[in-house]
């Protein structure tokens, strides 16, 4: 058996590399491969579950705030998740009539392909798979901005907090952020050595 090393996520450079690439408008798979891959990063949804998401997973709260709620394929755990603007501009943007679902479908192995041309457009080196886009959102979009571990587990439909572990890792930004709070919370203190 063959010893792979799990998807990571991306750094702020190559995903903001990925976001900001600019796909000639006639290359359509592309561009929607690419948006996919960027709702991921923005909601933590799968795959399966990205490509099959309608209007009936979408739900607005009391504040008038977008969530997506929904079923994982995989293990039929609740998902929910509050949209972040950049999410539903990609929503809105695929809005059509014709389909039921949220996004256009791309079949797994044309994603795949056209995960490593995006990954060739705009110029990173690792090799780029539409899970990284749930690791994104763990470690960069939620943990590195403060969202607790817990809450991430939940937004990822995860079971336990060990699988979160794996997704929401700690970036330098984080540590170093959350060092100097820490820093600051105990300057008044003196330690007794």
């Amino acid at each position: 058996q063959e010893n792979r090393k799990p998807p990571r996520a991306l750094s702020r450079e190559d995903f903001e590399k990925i976001r900001d690439v600019v796909i000639p408008p006639e290359r359509i798979t592309h561009n929607i491969a690419r948006d996919l891959f960027l709702f991921a990063c923005y909601t933590g949804v799968p795959y399966a579950d990205a490509v099959s998401i309608t209007r009936e997973n979408i739900y607005k709260d009391d504040k008038g705030d977008l969530w997506l709620k929904y079923l994982r394929k995989k293990n039929e755990y609740q998902a929910r998740v509050k949209l972040l603007p950049e999410a539903i501009a990609l929503i809105e943007k695929y809005r059509s009539e014709d389909r039921k679902e949220l996004f256009p479908m791309i079949y797994h192995p044309n994603m795949r392909r056209h995960m490593k041309g995006l990954r060739d457009l705009a110029g990173i080196s690792c090799d780029l798979v539409y899970h990284m886009g749930r690791h994104t959102f763990g470690s960069l979009i939620t943990l590195e901005a403060g969202v607790p571990i817990e809450t991430i587990s939940k937004m990822l439909g995860h079971t336990n907090l060990t699988t979160t572990q794996l997704y929401a890792r700690v970036t330098p930004k984080k540590l170093f952020e959350d060092m100097d709070k820490f820093i600051e919370a105990t300057s008044d203190m003196k330690l007794v050595l």
